[in-house]
């Protein structure tokens, strides 16, 4: 049985104690000592393979907490739009991609921004036409909750100006015709399903891809936070871990639609049955209407009497004061010990929410990046009341609730440091301050990627260096913890092993 010696570190176990020590020892993948060089080199054996840390910050691997696999592969062979400052360079990025594709054919755009746009607007379906009017266009916007599609698209959709819309869901018009101007919000379902899907040898190669980028930035295990997760997902994770297109472990949530389908666990454990996500659909800035808050509570109620963790979408104030609600009556109904249900986002926190979440015992599981990336679009389109509660972190932490963070790739990219250096400077893209008063410090920041992270998916074997845990782990600058934000921003890990052997950044 192989055994390795990381020594020469300054290790971070990242226990509730804040516990440092010298050297891991690791034997057949598990850790079997953190402690003094000379404990963990007895452990290890004479025979073991020694690797010099040099003086570097070593500690757990990252979790992401809240990501979407599949789609972030499937943005890796898209139009990437999220640095377009006109509706003028869309066009100029989908006519290019449209040269190159046979007419017919879709084409798949992801990423703006209108708030970045010199229009300040959503682009149309005209705005797309003027690209190709032989290629059906679908573009995403960043937030992933929006769609436009240019006339050709909207026909194989379906959509015109009789379609009723959907619960939840938003057609934009033209307030003359009636007709659909292409954007259509909170309509995933209905508009993904008329794009074809990729074939399997293009999205094992997107898979493939997109798991070098969380290899690369130091995240060996993700979390799945499809809300349509069901069997022919899982079935297909199932094969992708099989066949080598990815090699990361997964815990899949299971879509509240198909509650109880899904296995505990295949591929040797290595794809886990998660939470059951419940989508609470919110249009931006509009609180859930009363029919949306009715079906969440029904569906928190038979998840959580059928012992079931959950994990629910609330982004907004109205939102996260809902699922609170939800969640309080079911513990009180039937009280359950160690449930760690889950508020996924939790955006705008609500005046005098956090010590109530705290005492329910609900993880949140945020994503510090969007304070970068998405914070001059917040502070455009919030009101000044709300931007001071947005993204909490210290007064949810201050409070006693634990948090976990997710990059929801492909909102935005999969980097954890990047992660923290917005959690610890809370500056956004254009160097405005957002919050300053909810900063926290590195270490804070680091333990929600993992210890945070590992418990908000009943990962016991991860997230923290301890006898028995699994042996993933991550190697940082020795100056890692004293790095400016923007250092810290840039900076990516220097070596990744996933169960003792290094998978990154040096493995292709």
């Amino acid at each position: 049985m192989t055994s390795q010696l990381f020594h020469n570190a300054r290790v971070l176990t990242m226990d509730e104690r804040g516990s440092e020590a010298e050297a891991v020892a690791v034997r057949g993948g598990r850790i079997v000592a953190v402690g003094s060089a000379e404990v963990a080199a007895n452990s290890a054996g004479s025979d073991a393979d020694r690797i010099d840390c040099a003086g570097g910050v070593l500690l757990p691997a990252f979790i992401d907490a809240h990501c979407h696999l599949l789609s972030f592969a499937a943005s890796l062979r898209s139009v990437d739009c999220t640095g377009a400052r006109s509706i003028k360079e869309i066009q100029d990025a989908i006519r290019r991609r449209a040269t190159e594709t046979p007419p017919g054919s879709w084409i798949r755009a992801f990423g703006y921004e209108e708030t970045r746009l010199a229009e300040t607007r959503h682009p149309t379906a005209k705005d797309l036409d003027a690209a190709t009017t032989e290629h059906p266009v679908r573009l995403v916007h960043g937030s992933g909750h929006a769609r436009v599609l240019n006339t050709h698209a909207l026909r194989l959709a379906g959509i015109d100006s009789s379609t009723e819309e959907p619960p939840g869901g938003v057609i934009e018009r033209d307030l003359n015709t009636g007709e659909p101007s292409g954007v259509l919000i909170g309509m995933e379902r209905l508009v993904d399903q008329a794009v074809p899907n990729l074939s399997y040898e293009e999205l094992s190669d997107a898979v493939r891809e997109a798991s070098r980028c969380f290899l690369n930035a130091g995240i060996t295990a993700i979390q799945d936070a499809t809300h349509t997760n069901g069997p022919s997902e899982w079935a297909l994770f199932e094969r992708l871990m099989e066949d080598g297109s990815l090699p990361l472990d997964v815990v899949m949530m299971e879509g509240s639609e198909h509650l109880g389908e899904l296995p505990e666990s295949a591929v040797d454990g290595r794809l886990r049955r998660g939470a059951v996500k419940v989508m609470l659909h919110e249009l931006e800035h509009i609180e859930p209407d009363a029919d949306e808050v009715e079906a969440m509570n029904k569906a928190v109620e038979i998840a959580h009497v059928a012992g079931r963790q959950l994990a629910i979408h609330a982004v907004g104030e109205g939102a996260v004061r809902a699922v609170v609600d939800a969640l309080e009556a079911a513990l009180q109904e039937q009280p359950r010990a160690d449930h760690r249900h889950r508020i996924e986002h939790c955006s705008v926190l609500p005046e005098g929410m956090a010590v109530r979440i705290a005492e329910l015992g609900i993880i949140v599981v945020s994503q510090p990046s969007f304070v970068r990336e998405r914070g001059d679009r917040y502070r455009r389109l919030l009101p000044e009341s709300q931007l001071g509660r947005l993204y909490a972190f210290r007064t949810l932490s201050e409070a006693g609730v634990q948090l976990a963070a997710g990059s929801d790739a492909p909102v935005t990219r999969p980097e954890p440091l990047a992660a923290v250096a917005a959690a610890t400077v809370r500056a956004t893209a254009s160097g405005a301050a957002m919050g300053a008063h909810e900063a926290v410090d590195t270490l804070t920041a680091l333990r929600w990627w993992t210890g945070g992270a590992a418990r908000a998916a009943f990962l016991e074997e991860r997230g923290v260096l301890s006898v028995g845990a699994i042996a993933d782990l991550v190697l940082l600058s020795d100056d890692a913890l004293m790095l400016s934000s923007e250092e810290l921003r840039t900076s990516s890990p220097k070596r990744v092993w996933r169960r003792g052997v290094q998978v990154a950044p040096d493995v292709p």
